[in-house]
């Protein structure tokens, strides 16, 4: 078990810093501009064909995700969601003639009957679907895109719902992380392996009792205890996809590496599958690294709370290709699927696009028709006000699907004996201290669990507590602040490094792998589906399913704030309540119904 103490500074340039994954802002900085494509370039577009019957399709998903509907839990195979619900043959017929006489090559339909990808030249794309084709730099994402709104002519406009891959959504991973250099100093300036166990003294005490030195990351036997898991609790016969962009070679042997100095056991090989359904591309701006720190996040996550699970990576081949990704894992037989942990979200937020909406929200109901339970992280810029080029507050979409379970995100205090000395929402703000005392920064917000209410979607049946008449995001939440985060290992730039890393991106597979350890306990092939319904209903009865979170006064001690702060000494102030969001009895827009608690694991499967 890892137990060496690391020391925290901010010396010549190694400042830690709180890096938070958000597209370019972590890579290679992408300058504007772009130009036309080449006509000879081939161009792959997906056809979200109309269903058979589209109000049966999200009408039959919330009766089977719905607990007290006859039709809870009687979900439908593959070969019957096609059937249902797939685009009908004359439809497919249809849309295919017109493809191969407009110059396009067809060359496939999902087993969901629902999707038909066509490939083609620029040239023949764009005269197709009647607009130009540009490679321009948006969200800091450089991509294939047209310059108008793409269109199919009247006699298979009915036919086709969304036309997706000419405007492309980047999405950004959802981690952050402090990140420390080591060097010897005096005065307790060590990050703590638990909550209070190293306290800078000589700093004013803002929060006697409940103030610490940064977590080095917890291992694994802290988190486990977070979640109150025993030793047989371990997700056994159970499959967890985790769907990110990219994959690492070395993203196995850096996890085995990590989980043998943080007293989890390691992950066999062959309880590791890699899917890769397209080559990977290179898209400038969708910055790798942060994608491929993302992946050892997800799996070392989901291993330590379900070790005795099948993990499963579904890597898109870009940033730009996520929700691609989630559609073809939910569409392959081959993986026994019933868990996804989407730990990302779509740059822009909830796109003003209806189609592209309808469209993945589709994915994401006919994923809760068969069975399938999605987790979706609610992002990490709070109520997304503070996020440049935004207007006002916003959600982040998927998590904002009424088909998903959106996981926000906690501050957790883990004590010397593995206890949880405390749970409060993750939205920290900084102070410095400036002539002997603390002083808040400029902005003060450094990070947060995203959270608000939908601009588009309507409030599901299962949400009627919550206020207003749209959807509300997050649903449950989980360990997120990276200040007191988890202890993590991956490659980077050849080198293998370690640390506390943090976000909703941790907080959506712990929960994620949470139903799998409730499903293999439950045994005889129960599976869960669509988690959220039945937080909300357990919970509006009483059942201790979410210990309910609220605001505690807490603080952590660093050295520095960002990459490029000066060194001094900084303290984060824990669930501060700088933006719209704020954690608070009940339900609240930062922690959702709260976190797992001590009946999550029997009542959520009962």
């Amino acid at each position: 078990m890892r137990l060496a103490r690391v020391v925290i500074s901010a010396a010549a340039g190694t400042a830690v810093a709180l890096v938070a994954m958000v597209g370019p802002a972590h890579g290679a900085p992408v300058q504007p501009g772009g130009g036309a494509v080449p006509a000879g370039q081939q161009v792959t577009v997906t056809l979200d064909l109309t269903s058979a019957d589209p109000d049966g399709l999200q009408r039959l998903a919330a009766e089977v995700s719905t607990p007290d509907s006859p039709q809870h839990g009687k979900r439908l195979n593959r070969t019957q969601l096609r059937d249902r619900f797939g685009a009908p043959p004359a439809r497919v017929a249809r849309v295919t003639t017109w493809a191969k006489r407009a110059g396009l090559q067809v060359t496939g339909l999902d087993e969901t009957g629902s999707q038909l990808t066509v490939t083609g030249t620029a040239r023949a794309v764009g005269a197709a679907f009647s607009v130009g084709l540009r490679t321009d730099t948006n969200h800091g994402v450089r991509a294939l895109t047209a310059t108008g709104t793409p269109r199919v002519p009247a006699k298979v406009r009915s036919d086709v719902q969304a036309v997706m891959g000419l405007t492309p959504r980047a999405a950004k991973p959802l981690s952050v992380r402090p990140v420390a250099a080591v060097q010897p100093l005096a005065d307790g300036q060590y990050c703590s392996t638990y909550f209070g166990e190293w306290n800078k003294g000589s700093v004013p005490q803002k929060y006697p009792g409940k103030q610490s030195n940064m977590l080095c990351g917890y291992n694994g036997p802290q988190l486990r205890s977070m979640y109150g898991l025993g030793a047989n609790d371990r997700g056994q016969g159970q499959t967890i996809v985790i769907v990110g962009a990219y994959h690492q070679a070395t993203a196995l042997a850096d996890a085995n590496k990590t989980f043998a100095t943080n007293g989890v056991p390691q992950l066999p090989a062959d309880r590791f599958v890699v899917k890769q359904y397209a080559p990977q591309s290179t898209v400038a701006g969708c910055d790798v690294g942060a994608w491929n720190m993302e992946q050892a996040l997800d799996i070392q996550a989901a291993h330590t709370i379900a070790p005795d699970a099948k993990i499963v990576y579904a890597a898109a081949p870009d940033c730009t290709k996520l929700p691609d990704t989630v559609a073809k894992v939910v569409a392959d037989a081959s993986i026994d699927t019933t868990i996804i942990s989407n730990s990302w979200g779509i740059t822009t937020g909830e796109p003003n696009d209806q189609p592209y909406l309808t469209a993945v929200n589709n994915i994401m109901a006919r994923a809760a028709l068969l069975g399938i339970g999605t987790y979706v992280s609610s992002g990490d810029a709070g109520d997304n006000s503070g996020v440049p080029g935004s207007n006002g507050a916003s959600v982040l979409f998927p998590a904002s699907s009424p088909w998903v379970t959106a996981v926000g995100g906690t501050s957790t205090a883990v004590g010397g004996q593995n206890q949880v000395l405390f749970n409060t929402g993750w939205s920290s703000a900084a102070n410095r201290l400036t002539g002997g005392t603390w002083q808040r920064v400029n902005p003060p917000f450094i990070g947060g669990a995203g959270g608000g209410t939908s601009a588009y979607f309507a409030k599901p049946s299962w949400q009627a507590n919550t206020p207003g008449t749209r959807r509300s995001v997050p649903d449950i939440s989980a360990l997120a602040d990276p200040f007191t985060g988890f202890y993590v290992g991956w490659t980077a730039g050849g080198q293998y490094r370690a640390g506390p890393i943090g976000g909703t991106s941790l907080a959506a597979p712990i929960v994620a792998s949470l139903a799998a350890v409730a499903q293999g306990k439950a045994g005889n092939g129960f599976v869960i589906g669509l988690a959220a319904p039945v937080l909300y209903g357990k919970a509006a009865a009483g059942v201790p399913i979410v210990t309910d979170v609220t605001h505690v006064g807490a603080g952590v001690w660093t050295t520095a704030i960002s990459a490029d702060s000066p060194q001094g000494d900084y303290l984060i102030d824990l669930d501060a309540g700088t933006q719209s969001l704020r954690t608070g009895p009940g339900y609240d827009q930062i922690t959702g119904l709260g976190v797992p608690g001590p009946a999550f694991l029997t009542a959520i499967t009962s």
